[in-house]
């Protein structure tokens, strides 16, 4: 009877597995095709503030930043690169910038290192928007490169006075070896998730590699300050900005992200990140979603019953190809429509890799709550802030 029940329970997750991957599909097409048809509002191009929290170099760093200077915008715009460090490596690519654009209003704006109400990204937003001259306030990631029109369609979403926040869906793309392929697969199909529960009102956050607001949004909720230590500081601005009865919402224009390189624990860092967030801030989410994203785990499970058993291996077999298939035709069909990432194709074998580490990435999220970010350790407490972890030898 329990053979019976796994091998039950395996087949139900499975095909929950495949109609919630096709029905995500669904709702992202049909969410992006509606709003491709409409155009930016004209003649709606306000004054705007774009803050760039920076740490570090990033790939393309130079390309990105200068990718802002150039933009399709008949209003005024100013450029904010807050960094913590004065010798921090990105400054002097910031000062090449401020040098080769002249004409353009470039800050370079230094938060306080010594001030202990928050931290990272957070305090260099924070000085951000005190530094800034405009009532409109994009906040953009140091590793995000923007399109000509980037401004006008991210700022088309805030006219209505209704929403408090919107924001970009991460796209990766440009991967030159297959530990970056295996990024950029990890965090696109995060557009699936979230246009899906976005299109249903359930997605009550926000992804801080592009987000735009107004300083009035700001300042009715209390100021960034509230935010402290929280690790998600994007996801829980936009709670905030929701509970004070605005709305959420999410952009048709992508946050680009150029990502040539990477390697495999770069990778995992950055994919056991992202599950400790969402254990932490979306429990529920966390349980639901790795039961369905764990389909090749169960149809494994139902190959080793019927290998024991030798009943039923040509169904369990099938199910296995059907799994794989799945999901690499997802994954293609994000990363080259979505994303745009042209590169993929040779790369495309890494959602095996992908699919096989599910399980050990899941138990290791749960087992830890200690995530590395920006070359920092963090523990991650259960309401979602964050202290310094002690150091330990060989970690980065």
């Amino acid at each position: 009877m329990v053979i019976d029940a796994l091998r039950a329970t395996s087949l139900v997750l499975v095909g929950t597995s495949l109609l919630w991957t096709a029905f995500m599909h669904l709702c992202t097409w049909t969410y992006f095709a509606v709003r491709g048809h409409t155009p930016p509002a004209s003649g709606y191009e306000p004054p705007v503030s774009i803050i760039k929290p920076t740490k570090g170099v990033d790939q393309s760093a130079f390309t990105n930043f200068r990718s802002f200077c150039e933009q399709e915008y008949d209003a005024e715009y100013e450029l904010l690169f807050c960094v913590e460090d004065p010798f921090d490596q990105a400054v002097p690519v910031i000062r090449r910038i401020i040098a080769e654009y002249p004409q353009k209003r470039i800050q370079l704006v230094f938060s306080d290192p010594a001030d202990s109400r928050s931290f990272g990204k957070l305090k260099n937003m924070i000085a951000g928007v005190a530094a800034s001259s405009y009532e409109t306030v994009i906040f953009s990631d140091s590793d995000v490169q923007a399109p000509p029109t980037f401004l006008r369609d991210t700022v088309a979403g805030t006219r209505d006075p209704t929403i408090g926040i919107a924001f970009g869906a991460p796209a990766y793309a440009g991967s030159d070896d297959w530990p970056a392929a295996l990024t950029s697969m990890s965090v696109n199909e995060l557009t699936l998730r979230i246009a899906t529960l976005h299109r249903f009102g359930l997605f009550d956050g926000a992804i801080g590699s592009t987000m735009v607001t107004r300083k009035e949004v700001l300042g009715g909720i209390g100021g960034l300050e509230q935010l402290g230590w929280q690790i998600a500081d994007d996801i829980e601005l936009a709670r905030t900005i929701r509970r004070h009865g605005y709305r959420i919402h999410l952009l048709q224009q992508p946050a680009q992200v150029v990502h040539h390189h990477d390697v495999f624990l770069g990778w995992w860092s950055h994919a056991h990140r992202w599950l400790v967030i969402t254990r932490r801030y979306w429990p529920i989410l966390f349980v639901l979603a790795n039961l369905v994203d764990l389909a090749l785990w169960w149809t494994l499970l139902y190959l080793g019953i019927a290998l024991f058993e030798n009943d039923g291996v040509a169904i369990a077999v099938g199910s296995v190809v059907v799994v794989l298939a799945t999901a690499l035709a997802s994954a293609a069909v994000v990363n080259m429509a979505f994303a745009r990432n042209r590169k993929l194709w040779r790369f495309l074998w890494v959602v095996l890799i992908q699919e096989l580490l599910r399980l050990p990435l899941v138990l290791y999220s749960v087992l830890t709550a200690e995530i590395v970010w920006r070359g920092r350790r963090f523990r991650v407490e259960s309401d979602g802030t964050a202290r310094m972890a002690e150091t330990r030898s060989g970690s980065s």
